[in-house]
């Protein structure tokens, strides 16, 4: 059994200098490991919410149209949101044993080639005739279960990489580098989920098509990551591990700090994975707004996450501080939360429907005041959420020794998606609850106060939780 007093000795293993630290912006960028580490996440985020967007935009479609011909709404929703997060909460600890028993750039590798594979399962569906639309959604469901599969494998291994691909001084503007291109990739997938729906709605397996080529893509430019050894090449697999083992849960509670920066970003995709459907509710059911627009909305939040990604990352790096931004980022996220629940709460009014049949220059343009005031609230929810994120992320990297550092990011994974399911279960519960008070003329018109609950749930951590550095003393006591 290992020995808590040995784990947390100095790393021993140095970071690979793979650009001159001299070189700065420049030559990180001229990289082409950068660029393939880069590139490869933002393929493979575009694809997982360019797919779970269309499907989530379906599922709200086909819940108002049963609730007009049955009289009772069928909301998969949550379905397809459980599905999604449950192989992560299943496979994450078995992703963060992979990611350190084998070479991690090598598990990259196979988890894209394992994406074109799910990809081609969805196109499959939508190329099979004579289903019913519930059917097919159901299956769809099943292939984001999959997708979900695929991407838990792939979590533990793209962040633990990066310590051994880059310097330390370059953590913070990699990730804030990666974090920025995942949201602009999100930014895309969803926005470009609603415009397909809109236009091909009746020939999604062109799209589909396209989603395979994306995956192959991705697969080839995840060859241009460097070789690196396993970290932990002789390291058993015990049954243990599929759930993340003992030892590394003792390692993470000796740790107080590691442990509270794991909670709060459980805490971070809780109210990412309620934020999106409640969204897509507001537009699509609410507001009574076309798919394109409630994407547009909803993607304001990822060019937002883009924006404080990227400034948290840069200007972290120049302070060497980034408990500063993790501070403010808290507060501004309860803020932005208010602002989105005073402005879709009606006392302003709601947004005009429109027309923006045939034209998607209409479609994105065709906005009124308050409806760019919620893209205006969206995009400060997910600035708040970038500049929250990101130095509790770089902690999370830096603080754990070399050989459990897979281990303990399948620890993330698994607490990130218990927080997603969790997520899942609160969005069912919510509509539920909202449409319950809401008037039979408007059903929807309370859903609004699923923002508001979550300002209180992200209220106290915005009170009492303070990042700490890596460097310092107190992180290796036992007290909090």
């Amino acid at each position: 059994m290992t020995n808590l007093s040995d784990l947390r000795q100095p790393d021993p293993i140095q970071p690979v200098q793979e650009v001159p630290l001299d070189g700065g912006a420049v030559a990180l960028a001229a990289s082409p490991v950068f660029a393939g580490v880069v590139i490869t996440q933002f393929l493979g985020a575009f694809n997982d919410n360019y797919f779970k967007q269309l499907l989530l935009l379906k599922c709200a479609e086909f819940e108002r149209t049963t609730r007009e011909q049955l009289g009772a709404g069928i909301d998969l929703t949550p379905y397809a949101m459980v599905a999604f997060a449950l192989p992560f909460v299943l496979l994450s600890g078995l992703g963060g044993y992979i990611s350190d028993r084998f070479s991690r750039q090598r598990v990259i590798v196979y988890c894209k080639i394992g994406e074109i594979a799910v990809m081609a399962c969805a196109l499959l569906v939508l190329l099979m005739a004579d289903l019913s639309t519930q059917t097919q959604l159901m299956l769809l469901i099943g292939v984001l279960a999959l997708l979900g599969g695929q991407s838990a494998l792939f979590g533990p291994s793209k962040y633990a990489i990066l310590p051994e691909l880059f310097a330390k001084k370059q953590l913070l503007p990699v990730n804030g580098s990666v974090q920025m291109t995942t949201f602009l990739a999100i930014i895309f997938g969803m926005a470009l989920a609603g415009i397909a729906l809109d236009i091909l709605d009746d020939g999604l397996w062109y799209v589909s098509v396209i989603a395979v080529g994306i995956a192959i893509v991705g697969t080839l430019t995840s060859l241009l990551i460097r070789r690196t050894d396993a970290a932990h090449p002789n390291l058993p697999l015990r049954f243990e591990m599929v759930f993340v083992p003992r030892e590394t849960w003792r390692l993470i509670l000796s740790m107080p700090m590691l442990r509270n920066c794991l909670l709060m970003a459980t805490l971070f995709w809780f109210i990412g994975g309620v934020t999106q459907p409640a969204v897509n509710s507001l537009g699509e059911l609410a507001f009574g707004i076309s798919k394109t627009r409630t994407s547009l909305m909803a993607a304001s939040i990822g060019v937002g996450i883009a924006c404080g990604c990227i400034i948290a990352g840069t200007r972290s790096q120049q302070r060497g501080d980034g408990s500063v931004w993790v501070r403010c980022g808290g507060w501004m996220l309860v803020i932005s939360l208010g602002i989105i629940t005073l402005i879709s709460s009606g006392l302003l009014g709601y947004p005009l429907p429109g027309d923006e049949q045939g034209s998607i220059l209409a479609g994105i343009l065709q906005a009124d005041p308050l409806e760019w005031m919620m893209r205006g609230s969206m995009f400060l929810l997910g600035f708040s959420a970038g500049v929250f994120v990101i130095p509790i992320q770089v902690y999370i990297q830096q603080a754990p020794p070399a050989e459990h550092k897979g281990r303990v990011l399948g620890a993330l994974n698994l607490l990130s998606w218990i927080g997603i399911v969790a997520s899942a279960v609160f969005i069912g519960v919510a509509n539920k609850v909202t449409d319950a008070l809401a008037t039979e003329d408007a059903p929807y018109s309370m859903r609004f106060l699923v923002f508001a609950a979550l300002a209180i749930v992200m209220l106290p951590a915005a009170m009492l939780f303070r990042l700490k550095e890596v460097s310092d003393p107190s992180l290796n006591q036992q007290t909090d």
